[in-house]
């Protein structure tokens, strides 16, 4: 747990009020056993638990809200509880602050690639092809006699080929709007972030 020569650290202690020996649990011991303990996080129960079950769970419960209200400690409220963690000043919950984080890719994911009109527009336009063009197929199967349908070959073929015709034209304005949209300055490009 803590060596003689650990001490909590100047932006805890100047925050914990002064030990009083009359309370079962001081504020310092609950902090110390943050700052030097196994756990990166607690839960009330994994408090008392580590703090060795001598103090009753509400002790302890009072003891991190009181560490919350100073600032020491920072909670999120999880499945009907509530974890406590060290608000250090050098690092942002849960990574720690000797880990170095990547930088944020600039780089769209397969989610934000799907979600672009132009993209939907292509994908809607590929299908209206594949659809014209099973169209057509029967269509010319149909005029050379192999089967017999209610609309005539003709038609199926002239339908076919106006689904093709549209998809086309779909493909030109999802590939127009991709070209507008990456001649439009982006936020990065600017200096905002």
């Amino acid at each position: 747990m803590e060596s003689e020569q650990d001490e909590l650290p100047d932006w805890i202690s100047s925050r914990i009020e002064e030990p009083n020996y009359n309370k079962d649990l001081t504020q310092k011991r609950v902090a110390e056993e943050f700052e030097f303990g196994d756990r990166p996080f607690y839960n009330v129960s994994q408090m008392h638990a580590a703090l060795g079950g001598s103090v009753s769970d509400d002790t302890v419960r009072t003891r991190l809200k009181e560490l919350n209200e100073r600032d020491v400690l920072q909670l999120q409220e999880v499945n009907n509880g509530k974890i406590y963690w060290l608000d250090r000043p050098e690092s942002s919950w849960p990574i720690p602050p000797d880990v170095e984080v990547e930088p944020k890719s600039s780089e769209m994911t397969l989610s934000e690639w799907r979600s672009q009109t132009h993209v939907q527009t292509a994908a809607v336009s590929i299908l209206a092809a594949i659809l014209g063009t099973a169209v057509t197929l029967v269509g010319v199967f149909q005029t050379g006699g192999y089967y017999q349908l209610p609309i005539s070959g003709g038609e199926l073929i002239t339908y076919g080929l106006s689904a093709a015709l549209m998809s086309y034209v779909g493909l030109f304005a999802s590939g127009a709007m991709w070209i507008f949209t990456q001649s439009e300055p982006d936020e990065t490009s600017l200096g905002i972030e």
